[in-house]
């Protein structure tokens, strides 16, 4: 069953395997250790993480602007055993990841969404899309995305009954389409149907990922 994601991050549904599940854990990890590294030289800063790393180290790839609002990344690793995190020098790079962010049970709080029933798009384990909606009701379906390392919340029209098959969600910052592609994978009160989610910014490029979209109680 889809729980609300400030309290439950729906990475845990049956269309995952723990080991899904603990890596997207230790990817999290790294990337909120390795933003922390970063954020006395870097500002606005995202990373890129790798979703295994090496044998001995996650790593990732912190990209931001320096002081002087210049673009850089900077290398960071976490070593696997003593969880220490290690920075290297500002490069004059920028790394950007093309596909949509993965939300945090604080991203998701900070959006508030409003609702009785939720749909979750997952990919790789993670959650890109989270929308909350009431079932029978006027009022929008809400919905959350992450952009540029912030929360975008976004709306469409017909509450609940309206998404469950898919949605183009819409607000003051982006779109995001939901396109629901094939049937249903699996049985059960909340099944999982392959779809695509398509976000597009107000400024940046248009970026796209294959993967689940769930929805129920």
């Amino acid at each position: 069953m889809l729980k609300p994601l400030a309290a439950t991050l729906l990475l845990a549904g049956p269309a995952f395997a723990s080991s899904d599940d603990a890596w997207a854990e230790f990817a999290a990890e790294v990337e909120s250790a390795c933003l922390a590294a970063a954020g006395d030289t870097l500002s606005d800063a995202s990373a890129v993480v790798d979703p295994f790393g090496s044998e001995s180290y996650g790593l990732a790839i912190v990209s931001g602007r320096t002081a002087n609002d210049a673009p850089a990344s900077m290398i960071c690793v976490l070593n696997k055993q003593s969880r220490a995190v290690e920075i290297g020098g500002e490069l004059a790079i920028r790394v950007s990841d093309r596909g949509p962010e993965p939300l945090t049970a604080e991203d998701t709080d900070k959006a508030a969404l409003t609702g009785e029933l939720f749909c979750s798009f997952e990919a790789e384990a993670r959650t890109l899309l989270f929308a909350a909606g009431n079932v029978a009701s006027d009022q929008p379906a809400e919905a959350a995305v992450k952009l540029s390392g912030q929360p975008v919340k976004l709306s469409v029209d017909g509450g609940f009954d309206a998404i469950t098959r898919g949605a183009l969600f819409t607000g003051h910052a982006a779109t995001a389409e939901v396109a629901v592609t094939g049937e249903a994978t699996e049985d059960g009160e909340s099944p999982a149907y392959p779809a695509t989610l398509t976000v597009r910014p107000e400024e940046g490029p248009e970026m796209a990922a294959e993967g689940l979209w769930r929805c129920g109680p």
